[in-house]
C-alpha cells in the first residue's frame, strides 16, 4: 500500500556488479527512510521518479511513462563521445545526469543538467593508523584493467613485494604471475578478490599504485578506487594523467607519481595520507554521499512539481503570428528528418572576409545546416559608415543583404526590413548570431517565429565589451555586475568606461541604459526557444534569465585539417627543422590575447635554453626578439599548413571568451596546446590529456609549462594525438549539427502548419 512518501524506482538489478551494489543497492538502503524504495529490471514502473545505474539506458527510457522524471547516473558505460551521442535522443529528455568522473561534464552538460557526485567509502581498512613501511603495495580491481599495470611493472622495479586482488575463474583462489603476463624477476602475490580480503590486505599493505590506461573509458575512470586506497592510510601512486590524479588535484592532494618512488615512500608523504585520509573518511561516508543523493532527488521532484502546477493552472502562451500563419503546440521528439526545414539565420556584424570568429561561425553554421539537408537563408545587415555588411564576391555562403542609408540607419527601420526579409523566407526556426547589444531587437523583429539566441561570449550580460572585464590600472579585472540584473550600474559603467567606437555606436543604437531596452531585452530572452552558449560557466550566468539555456560548441570543418597530414607536404621555409616550434596564431596588439606573457615567458626561457623558436602569425614590430618569427597574418585556409608544421601551439588569453577557435584547431591538427587556466579554454583544453593549463597571466608559470613540454618532445606528440581525438569526439560540424542542432530543432515548442 502507498504511503506518502514518493516513490523512487531504481536498478536495473544487477546483482554482483560492484556499480550496481554501490550506487544502486547500497544508496537505496540509505534512502529508503525518505522514499518509498521500488527496483526494476526490464521496465520503469510507475513511480514519482527513476534513477538509472549504468546499464540497459536506451532500453529503460524508451519503456518509461512520459511524465516519469528520471536521473541518469552513466558511470563508466561509455567507451568513446560518439557512443554517448548516440544515446542524445535519450540522454536530453533526462532531467538530470549525475556523473562520478568530473572529466565527463563536457560530454553530457549540452543534452541535460550534470551534477557530479562521489562514491561512498566501501573497501577500506577498519582502523586509520600509519601503515607499515616495510608492507607490500597493494593493487585492486578488474582483471580487464591490469594491461596497463602489467606494462608498467615489467618495464620497472619495485622495492617491495606487489599484492593484487582480482577476479579470477570460479573455484580459483590464486595464480602464479606468469599467467597475467608478469614477468619472474619481480616478487607478485595474486588472489581473487572478495570484499572481506580487500579490507584485510588494506590493514596490511603499506601502499598502493594504479595504473590507468588511455582509451575513453579509462580516462574516464571515477576515483573511488584511489579515494578508498589513500582513506585507508596507504600512500598511493599513480601515473601523471589519470582523471583520478585530476581530481584528488582539486580537492587539494598532490597523488605521487608512479615514477617517483622517493616521494611515494617518503614519510612526508605517508603523514600527507594519513591526514588526508581524516577529512575523506568524514565527507564521503555512505550517509553523507545518500545525504547529497537525496538532496539531487529532492531537487528534481520539486522541479518537476512546480512545472507540472504550472502546466495546469496557466494556458499555454502561444506567439503572435503573421496573418497567413497558423501554429500549434506539440512535442516532435521522434521526427528525425530534416526535409523541408527552413532555417533562417540573422547576423548584425557580419563580414566577409571574416573580421572575428562569430563571422566565421555564421558561414559555417549556414554550409553545414545546407548540407544536412536543411533549407538555410542567412540575412544580415550593411551599413558602410559602420564598415558591415561587407561581403566580397567570392564569399562561401549567399547572403540576403539589407542595405541601409544614413537617414534608414535606426532600430525600429531596421527591426521592420529585417522582420519582412525573415517572413518572406517563412522559416521554421530562426537563429539569430553575432549581434552584440542589438540582439534584443532583432529577437523582437523575428518573434513571430521560434527562435535561439546564438552567443559567443557574454553578449547582453555586459554591454561595455562582452566579457565582463573592468579597465583598471592594473589592466582589466572581472566584473561581477549584468545588465540583466543591474542595468542601472551597467550604465554608469558605461559612461565611465569607455570602449572601442563601434561598441559605443551599436550601444547607442541598441538603446542601452533606457528601461524600454531594458524591458525588451528580458522579453527577448525569455522567450527564447533556447540561449546557445559556449561553456558551461556562461551557461549558469545566462540560465536565471532564460527558460531554457544549451552549451553547444561551435563546429569545425574537419576539412581543413586532414588526417593524417599531407605527405608530399612542404614545411613553410620560416619554420625551422632543428628547433621546437611554439606558435601564436592570434593578435599580437590586442591586451586581451596575452601575447606579452607569452613574449616575457620566451625571454626568460631563451636565458637557459636556445631550442626553440616562437612563430607569431603577424607582422614584424620595429624590435623583434632573437627567438621570435613573424610571419604575417594568415588566412583561415592558411593557418592549419603552419599549426602543422609547428610542435605547439601557445593561447596566453588574459580574459574569459566562450571558446577559443586557435586551441581546437591546433587540436584538429594534431598539436598540443599551452593555454591559459581561464574562460572556455579548460573546455576544450584538458590540461595534463591535450595540453597544459596555465595560471593567466602568471609569467613564471608560462615558463614552468613551457619548460616541461620543450624537455619531452614525446610527450608533445601524445598529447598532440589525444588533442586530434577529442576534435573527433566533440568538434566536428557534422556531429555538431546531428548532435545538438538537429536535437533542438526536434524538442522545439513550436512546429509550424500551414
Amino acid at each position: 500500500m502507498r504511503t506518502s512518501h514518493p516513490c523512487i524506482g531504481i536498478g536495473p538489478v544487477y546483482p554482483g556488479i560492484g556499480s550496481w551494489e554501490w550506487i544502486g543497492e547500497e544508496m537505496a538502503e540509505e534512502l529508503s527512510q525518505f522514499y518509498d524504495i521500488e527496483f526494476f529490471s526490464d521496465s520503469i514502473p510507475a513511480c514519482d521518479l527513476a534513477l538509472i545505474v549504468k546499464y540497459d539506458f536506451s532500453k529503460l527510457m524508451s519503456s518509461r511513462s512520459p511524465d516519469i522524471p528520471v536521473i541518469f547516473c552513466p558511470v563508466d558505460c561509455y567507451g568513446s563521445a560518439r557512443d554517448i551521442d548516440r544515446d542524445g535522443k535519450w540522454l536530453f529528455q533526462c532531467r538530470q545526469i549525475l556523473i562520478h568522473c568530473e572529466s565527463l561534464r563536457k560530454y553530457f552538460c549540452a543534452y541535460a543538467p550534470v551534477e557530479y557526485i562521489d562514491h561512498h567509502l566501501r573497501f577500506i581498512s577498519k582502523t586509520l593508523t600509519p601503515k607499515p613501511a616495510e608492507g607490500p603495495i597493494l593493487w585492486t580491481g578488474l582483471h580487464s584493467n591490469l594491461h596497463p599495470l602489467i606494462e608498467w611493472v615489467n618495464q620497472h622495479s619495485l622495492p617491495q613485494e606487489l599484492w593484487i586482488l582480482t577476479n579470477l575463474e570460479p573455484e580459483i583462489d590464486s595464480i602464479p604471475q606468469e599467467n597475467l603476463g608478469f614477468a619472474s624477476k619481480h616478487s607478485i602475490r595474486i588472489e581473487h578478490w572478495t570484499p572481506p580480503k580487500h579490507v584485510a590486505w588494506a590493514e596490511l599493505a603499506s601502499s598502493a599504485i594504479d595504473v590507468k590506461g588511455t582509451d575513453f573509458r579509462a580516462r574516464h575512470k571515477p576515483p573511488a578506487k584511489a579515494i578508498d586506497h589513500l582513506a585507508s592510510g596507504l600512500p598511493l601512486a599513480m601515473n601523471r594523467d589519470s582523471s583520478s590524479v585530476k581530481h584528488l588535484a582539486r580537492l587539494g592532494f598532490e597523488v605521487a607519481a608512479v615514477e617517483d618512488q622517493d616521494y611515494w615512500f617518503s614519510e612526508e608523504y605517508r603523514t600527507k595520507t594519513i591526514e588526508f585520509a581524516s577529512d575523506l573518511r568524514e565527507t564521503l561516508s555512505r550517509e553523507n554521499i545518500g545525504k547529497r543523493l537525496k538532496t539531487i532527488i529532492d531537487t528534481t521532484l520539486n522541479t518537476t512539481e512546480s512545472q507540472r502546477e504550472k502546466r495546469q493552472s496557466t494556458p499555454r502562451e502561444t506567439k503572435a503570428a503573421s496573418p497567413q500563419r497558423n501554429y500549434s503546440f506539440h512535442s516532435n521528439l521522434e521526427t528525425n528528418s530534416v526535409e523541408n526545414t527552413k532555417i533562417g539565420i540573422v547576423s548584425f556584424l557580419y563580414n566577409w572576409p571574416s573580421t572575428g570568429g562569430g563571422n566565421i561561425h555564421t558561414t559555417e553554421l549556414v554550409q553545414f545546416l545546407g548540407r544536412a539537408g536543411y533549407d538555410v537563408q542567412h540575412i544580415c545587415v550593411r551599413y558602410d559608415p559602420w564598415q558591415i555588411g561587407q561581403i566580397e564576391s567570392d564569399a562561401p555562403i549567399p547572403s540576403q543583404v539589407l542595405n541601409f542609408t544614413p537617414s534608414e540607419w535606426n532600430a525600429n527601420h531596421i527591426r521592420k526590413r529585417v522582420k519582412d526579409a525573415v517572413y518572406d523566407f517563412d522559416p521554421d526556426f530562426v537563429i539569430i548570431t553575432d549581434s552584440w547589444n542589438f540582439k534584443p531587437h532583432l529577437a523582437e523583429a523575428v518573434s513571430d517565429y521560434p527562435y535561439f539566441l546564438r552567443m559567443q561570449a557574454q553578449e547582453c550580460l555586459c554591454p561595455l565589451n562582452n566579457l565582463q572585464m573592468l579597465p583598471g590600472p592594473e589592466g582589466l579585472t572581472p566584473c561581477p555586475q549584468n545588465q540583466f540584473f543591474n542595468s542601472e550600474d551597467c550604465f554608469h559603467c558605461l559612461i565611465k568606461n569607455r570602449s572601442g567606437e563601434l561598441h559605443q555606436l551599436e550601444r547607442q543604437l541598441s538603446g542601452v541604459g533606457s528601461s524600454e531596452y531594458h524591458d525588451l531585452l528580458q522579453q527577448s530572452f525569455h522567450k527564447a526557444e533556447a540561449v546557445l552558449v559556449l561553456n558551461p560557466m556562461i551557461a549558469k550566468q545566462y540560465k536565471p534569465f532564460c527558460n531554457h539555456v544549451e552549451v553547444v560548441t561551435w563546429g569545425m570543418d574537419e576539412s581543413r585539417f586532414p588526417w593524417p597530414f599531407p605527405s608530399d607536404e612542404q614545411c613553410p621555409p620560416e619554420i625551422s627543422k632543428d628547433k621546437i616550434s611554439v606558435i601564436f596564431a592570434g593578435l599580437v596588439h590586442e591586451p586581451i590575447k596575452g601575447f606579452p606573457v607569452l613574449l616575457a615567458a620566451c625571454e626568460q626561457l631563451w636565458e637557459t635554453r636556445q631550442d626553440f623558436e616562437l612563430i607569431v602569425t603577424s607582422d614584424s614590430p620595429q624590435q623583434q626578439q632573437e627567438f621570435t618569427k613573424y610571419v604575417g597574418w594568415k588566412s583561415q585556409l592558411e593557418l592549419p599548413l603552419w599549426y602543422r608544421h609547428c610542435d605547439l601551439c601557445a593561447v596566453p588569453t588574459i580574459v574569459p571568451d566562450g571558446l577559443s577557435r586557435t586551441s581546437v584547431e591546433a587540436m584538429a591538427c594534431g598539436l598540443p596546446v599551452i593555454a591559459s587556466h581561464i574562460g572556455g579554454l579548460p573546455c576544450s583544453v584538458s590540461d595534463q590529456e591535450t595540453g597544459l593549463l596555465c595560471n593567466p597571466g602568471d609569467v613564471a608559470d608560462w615558463v614552468s609549462k613551457l619548460n616541461q613540454l620543450l624537455d619531452r618532445p614525446e610527450r608533445m606528440k601524445t598529447l598532440g594525438e589525444a588533442g586530434r581525438a577529442v576534435f573527433e569526439e566533440r568538434f566536428r560540424w557534422g556531429d555538431v549539427i546531428e548532435r545538438d542542432y538537429k536535437r533542438l530543432f526536434n524538442q522545439s515548442r513550436c512546429v509550424v502548419s500551414n
